[in-house]
C-alpha cells in the first residue's frame, strides 16, 4: 500500500471517490469512450469544452445500492431518507405563489426544515430506500455473495503502469476479499433490470464488463503483486422480485476482454503520441450494409 499523495503505483485503501476520479490515469470507463472512437475519448476527457455529466436516476439508484451493500456504515453520513408521512414537496408554482394556501405553507415549512437537517446529504425517497433494503436482503441471501462481503475491504483504488505501452492506469474495485492462500477475489456489484443469463450476458457485451474483468484483474495483480483468483459480478435486480446472482465470466469472454484492453491501450498510446484523435478513420469512407442486412 502507499499514501494517497503518491497515487502512481500500488493499492490505496480509503481514498475518497472524488480524489480517485481526479487522479489522471487511464480507466476502464475511459477505454469505453475510446472504443467508440478516439474522438469520443478526446471529447469526454481532454476537450476544454466538455460538459458536466448529469447523474441519471438509474445512476443514483446504483450508487445508493453500492453504498448500502458495500459501505453500510457510511449510509447515514451520505444519505437522508424522507419519512413516509412527509408532505408532498412544494412545486415551483407553489413556491412562487403570492398567497400560498395553508397546506402549501405547512409543506414549505416542513421541507425547509428537512432540507436544513439534510445539510449536504443526498435525499432518498421512502420508495428508493425500500428498494435498497430489499436489494441488500437479496444479495445477502446468496451464500457465496454473503461470504465474500462478510470479510474484505470496500472501494479499493489501485494504480499501475501498463508494461506494454507505459500508460499510467487506474481502477477502483467495489470489494476486495482475501483468501487464506493470499490470493484475492474482486467483487463488482451491478444493478440491472434483468439478471437472467441471456439478458445480463447482453449487458456484459453492451457495457464492456468483459473488458472491466480483464482490466481490474490484471491491474490489481500489477499494482499489488497478489494473484486474483476470480472476478465475481454480484448482479442484483432494480425492482421486485429482487433477485441476486453471482456470475463469473467464462474463459472466452475473459480472453476477449484481455484482447480489447490491449488493442485499446495501443490505440491510445498512438493517438497520444501523435496528439491526433480521429473519429472513424480519415477522408471519404466506404460504407457497406451491416451483415444482418445481407
Amino acid at each position: 500500500t502507499m499514501n494517497a499523495a503518491d497515487a502512481q503505483h500500488g493499492v490505496v485503501y480509503g481514498m475518497p471517490a472524488e480524489q480517485y476520479h481526479l487522479t489522471p490515469a487511464m480507466s476502464n470507463s475511459a477505454l469505453g469512450a475510446l472504443k467508440r472512437s478516439p474522438r469520443h475519448y478526446w471529447a469526454e476527457y481532454l476537450s476544454p469544452e466538455r460538459p458536466e455529466r448529469d447523474q441519471t436516476p438509474a445512476m443514483f439508484a446504483g450508487t445508493l445500492a453500492h453504498c448500502a451493500v458495500l459501505e453500510a456504515d457510511a449510509m447515514a453520513a451520505r444519505y437522508i431518507v424522507v419519512p413516509e408521512h412527509a408532505p408532498r414537496r412544494p412545486t415551483a408554482a407553489q413556491l412562487a405563489a403570492k398567497k400560498p394556501s395553508i397546506d402549501s405553507q405547512a409543506a414549505m415549512a416542513w421541507w425547509s426544515d428537512f432540507n436544513a437537517q439534510a445539510s449536504g446529504r443526498l435525499i432518498v425517497t421512502a420508495e428508493q430506500y425500500s428498494t435498497t433494503r430489499q436489494q441488500i436482503a437479496a444479495v445477502l441471501a446468496v451464500p457465496e455473495l454473503a461470504a465474500l462481503l462478510k470479510d474484505g475491504r470496500p472501494e479499493v483504488s489501485f494504480f499501475w503502469m501498463d508494461p506494454e505501452t507505459g500508460v499510467h492506469c487506474k481502477a477502483r474495485a467495489d470489494h476486495v476479499h482475501r483468501l487464506a492462500d493470499g490470493r484475492v477475489i474482486l467483487l463488482d456489484l451491478k444493478t440491472t433490470s434483468d439478471a437472467s443469463p441471456q439478458q445480463f450476458g447482453r449487458s456484459v457485451w453492451n457495457f464492456g464488463y468483459h473488458r472491466q474483468d480483464a482490466w481490474y484483474s490484471r491491474g490489481y495483480e500489477l499494482a499489488s503483486g497478489d494473484q486474483v483468483a476470480a472476478f465475481v459480478f454480484g448482479v442484483v435486480t432494480s425492482d421486485y422480485p429482487f433477485i441476486a446472482v453471482p456470475y463469473l465470466l467464462d474463459d472466452a469472454a475473459k480472453a476477449m476482454g484481455t484482447q480489447e484492453c490491449r488493442d485499446l491501450l495501443a490505440t491510445y498510446a498512438q493517438c497520444k503520441a501523435a496528439d491526433y484523435w480521429p473519429a472513424y478513420g480519415t477522408g471519404v469512407q466506404l460504407l457497406s450494409l451491416p451483415a444482418w442486412a445481407k
